[in-house]
């Protein structure tokens, strides 16, 4: 790092080295760091040599007619006045699309070039639902592939930059199948990795024992097909979608967190039990399943899996308020013969966190889970403030009325906590 000289009668922290200096505009937000390059000659270009360079929009003041050029130019302005040879983090969190894409790829680039080791770039926020169309498609050229995901013999040469990214999470970036292989295969220290709102994506496959990467996460990517995780040591796994896809998972023993999220079941019925079924994983300790689900439907598949997982210690369950208490017609009883049924493969090491579930899974639960210590209901589906009294009045009936059918069938060592 270049030592800029200090100037006499300068504060104390302007006597500090530069390496405390920079560790200390590394704590602030970009547009605060640059700041500090108006308080003195000494502290001119010292945030140029920052390693972490956080472009969030709301660092800048952005017209309300939602053109991005301002932060285009901020963005591509500080990058080109960036001194360190390395760069730690980087990120870019702002609605932008395909309408910036030569500003977006010459921002890789740079991040590539100085050996980063986390790049998110998240291109849309949650009130902004992106296109595919208009959704900006990482270039395939810096993975040395063609738009058609062939290799290329004479691609920009930034291959080293991908030895030492650890942590790559994109939203509203469109990746395919191709470019998430190569991401996988030569980013040797790849350890997360987020895909949110990628529309590419139709076949996921993490498979050999040489990855490095443990946590993955596959949220609201609606075209994806088929996931395979085979062989990996990978840590986490979450998938959060309303689609299921086919889903493959063999021989991930360091697996301890798996997540489900967002899920429509109907009609699961015993025919059906083995497209639903997850391998034996010992080391898991955390599952969490959210599930949107439909009077006629029952949990059979997912609790039957339970069986494979020794280890389970904490079962996250979140299902619509509605299924609460289910009436008495053949279809919601056809449900609880399927529950009960399920209930039998229940570990009884299992412990238990479900949100607004129903009194007859609770039950099932209760009686198997031999070992269960504790169970915490958030019985109320919607804590929104603005709600009319009734309806918080039904609500809060519901919920007093499970929790005194629970008491009667609660053995002493389980614990009921009712939020």
């Amino acid at each position: 790092m270049a030592r800029v000289s200090p100037v006499e009668g300068e504060d104390q922290v302007s006597k500090l080295p530069d390496e405390i200096l920079v560790s200390i505009l590394s704590r602030l937000t970009l547009r605060e760091a640059v700041g500090t390059s108006v308080l003195s000659k000494r502290w001119r270009y010292v945030w140029t040599c920052i390693s972490v360079l956080n472009f969030h929009a709301n660092d800048i003041n952005l017209p309300r007619d939602g053109d991005m050029n301002n932060y285009s130019e901020w963005v591509s302005g500080v990058l080109a006045q960036h001194r360190s040879p390395n760069v730690d983090d980087f990120r870019v969190c702002c609605n932008l699309d395909v309408r910036h894409s030569s500003h977006i790829d010459q921002w890789i680039k740079f991040a590539l070039s100085n050996r980063v080791h986390t790049i998110e770039l998240h291109l849309s926020n949650i009130w902004s639902w992106p296109l595919h169309d208009s959704c900006y498609t990482f270039p395939n050229r810096l993975l040395g592939l063609s738009a058609f995901g062939l290799r290329l013999n004479n691609s920009f040469n930034v291959f080293v930059g991908f030895k030492s990214l650890k942590t790559l999470s994109l939203k509203a970036v469109d990746v395919g199948d191709k470019a998430l292989e190569y991401f996988l295969s030569n980013c040797p220290l790849l350890k997360r990795l987020s895909l949110h709102l990628v529309f590419a994506l139709r076949n996921i496959k993490v498979v050999g024992p040489s990855l490095f990467l443990r946590r993955l996460e596959v949220v609201s990517c609606p075209r994806v097909e088929s996931i395979a995780i085979c062989d990996t040591n990978l840590v986490s796994f979450t998938y959060d979608g309303y689609t299921k896809p086919r889903m493959v998972l063999k021989n991930a023993p360091q697996l301890v967190e798996l997540e489900i999220l967002r899920l429509t079941v109907r009609h699961l019925v015993q025919e059906r039990l083995s497209a639903y079924m997850l391998p034996e994983l010992k080391n898991l300790e955390q599952f969490v399943l959210v599930v949107d689900r439909w009077s006629d439907a029952s949990l059979l598949g997912y609790l039957a899996m339970m069986k494979n997982w020794p280890n389970l210690q904490r079962f996250v369950l979140q299902l619509s308020l509605r299924q609460l208490i289910h009436e008495h017609d053949e279809e919601g009883e056809g449900a609880r013969e399927d529950v009960r049924e399920a209930a039998k493969y229940c570990h009884p090491c299992l412990a238990g966190y479900c949100n607004a579930c129903d009194f007859e899974l609770f039950k099932q639960i209760i009686e198997n889970a031999v070992k269960l210590e504790k169970i915490i209901i958030d019985a109320l589906e919607n804590h929104d403030l603005d709600r009319d009294s009734k309806s918080k009045n039904e609500e809060e009936y519901k919920a007093i009325s499970l929790e005194q059918q629970l008491k009667t069938k609660l053995p002493p060592r389980v614990e009921l906590v009712m939020l």
